[in-house]
């Protein structure tokens, strides 16, 4: 029988590969590795691409970069912190940090890449260190989870936070989108374990007089109603956590257009109220 010769065709996606280069996402992968792993990293390298003296020597590159880039993240944080402790005031005594605390603290703070994040690191450790028990280590465990978004979600969330660990809601609504806090958002607080899972809890004030007045930062929600002496709201409950978390890392004023719109949802069910300018 006579040899037949046959034409093998490339498909049409690997020639524009072969002619043009890998694409962008392949090139974005390669890139990406590179550069965190001290080595280059390129498709058919890796695996069982390379030679085992390069494999030993990616390994050492790895090793040596990944170490330095912690060790830049820890100069960071320390430099952050030097400066947020120029404006931090200290005790009478001299404070001193729990040694098993700066070790988590360092072990956690070493792998926090983001700029932005060294800042907040920097002023948790200044912090500790002016009154050593403000941040518990599960305090610290969990700002490892958060990234500068959840840092930013916290901030517009202790705008519209009752201090001592609620945000009341309007209408019996799930969100707060008028304030830049979404049912998602919502989610994600829960995920990070700062809010109770459950939606549908409510908190109850007893008021003798028929009169309560909200402490909230910047303002006080004066309230009150003709008849009743329990005030039962509807409202989402922070987890001890959370709470510990809403008096460091989310001091910030009330926003008055939260307060003032609770108010006028407390008018609509029989409630008088007033706001007053108070000294936090």
């Amino acid at each position: 029988m006579a040899d037949t010769d046959t034409e093998t065709t490339a498909p049409e996606g690997a020639a524009k590969v072969a002619e043009n280069g890998p694409p962008d996402s392949v090139k974005r992968v390669s890139d990406s590795l590179s550069r965190v792993l001290g080595a280059q990293y390129q498709p058919g390298e890796v695996a069982g691409g390379i030679a085992d003296k390069a494999l030993r020597d990616r390994l050492n590159q790895r090793l040596v970069a990944m170490e330095l880039r912690r060790q830049q993240n820890i100069e960071s944080v320390a430099q952050a912190a030097f400066e947020a402790a120029g404006v931090e005031q200290a005790g009478a005594e001299e404070p001193v940090v729990d040694e098993d605390w700066l070790v988590r603290f360092i072990d956690l703070a070493k792998d926090v890449s983001n700029p932005g994040m060294h800042q907040v690191w920097g002023h948790v450790l200044a912090r500790e260190q002016m009154a050593p028990g403000t941040f518990s280590i599960q305090a610290v465990e969990c700002l490892a989870e958060m990234t500068a978004g959840d840092i930013d979600l916290w901030e517009r969330v202790g705008r519209i936070s009752f201090p001592t660990g609620y945000l009341i809601k309007i209408g019996g609504r799930n969100h707060f989108d008028d304030y830049g806090v979404s049912q998602d958002d919502i989610a994600r607080l829960q995920v990070l374990s700062l809010v109770q899972q459950s939606e549908d809890l409510s908190v109850t004030f007893y008021a003798p007089t028929k009169g309560l007045t909200f402490d909230f930062r910047g303002f006080n929600l004066i309230v009150r109603h003709p008849e009743s002496s329990m005030f039962t709201l509807p409202a989402f409950k922070f987890t001890p956590l959370g709470v510990e978390l809403l008096g460091t890392l989310a001091e910030v004023p009330v926003d008055r257009g939260y307060v003032e719109a609770l108010g006028e949802d407390l008018k609509g069910q029989g409630y008088d109220f007033r706001l007053r300018t108070n000294g936090a």
